[in-house]
């Protein structure tokens, strides 16, 4: 059996787990101890570096939550990734554009609202001001996209969705407001609403 090792409070992680859920795939999942399990012998050797997530799919073990999610949709087969050469390359665009600057914005301002404090260390401002400058040069040009279309990289759900999706999950952890981005807005309720979002967060 497909096996998770992760955090419900990792947005990779959950981008690994919602990608699971829409596949309908049983699997069992792990949650890691940040400051107890990740640099353990054990879990180094399925992950060299000590980070979430990963899988062990009945022996064959992979880490990097886009090359996992890719891996599970190619194996069942599913229009989440589909096999066309220039819908695909659409959706990567997407992907890349969606973690590169969407996640490493949202990390920035994540980080010092959030697991700074909470970890006790120090916050730095000008990260947060830098973080919250990219999004709002980012975030219109997905809203723009969003208002073209139901979701990201087509009109079907795909993985551009999920990890949009997933990059936006600290958002008002982190409070910051995306209610003036209404595309975006509307779709990310939407998405909150389907089975995949409520089973995961349910467990």
């Amino acid at each position: 059996m497909l096996k998770i090792y992760g955090s419900r409070n990792s947005g990779s992680a959950n981008k690994v787990e919602y990608t699971a859920m829409l596949l309908g795939m049983d699997y069992e999942y792990k949650e890691m101890d940040f400051q107890k399990d990740l640099k353990t012998e054990w879990y180094l050797k399925i992950h060299p570096a000590g980070k979430i997530p990963a899988i062990d799919d009945d022996g064959f073990v992979l880490f990097e939550s886009s090359a996992i999610c890719k891996y599970l949709c190619d194996k069942k087969g599913s229009g989440l990734y589909p096999k066309d050469l220039k819908q695909r390359a659409i959706i990567e665009q997407w992907i890349d554009f969606s973690i590169q600057h969407v996640g490493s914005a949202m990390g920035k301002v994540a980080y010092g609202k959030l697991f700074a404090p909470m970890q006790g260390l120090p916050v730095d401002e000008a990260s947060i001001k830098e973080g919250t400058q990219f999004l709002e040069r980012f975030l219109p040009i997905v809203d723009k996209q969003l208002g073209k279309r139901k979701f990201l990289a087509s009109d079907k759900m795909t993985l551009a969705d999920i990890n949009l999706f997933a990059v936006l999950e600290y958002a008002e952890k982190a409070q910051y407001d995306l209610s003036k981005y209404k595309s975006i807005t509307s779709w990310r309720n939407k998405l909150m609403e389907m089975d995949f979002f409520k089973k995961v967060h349910k467990k």
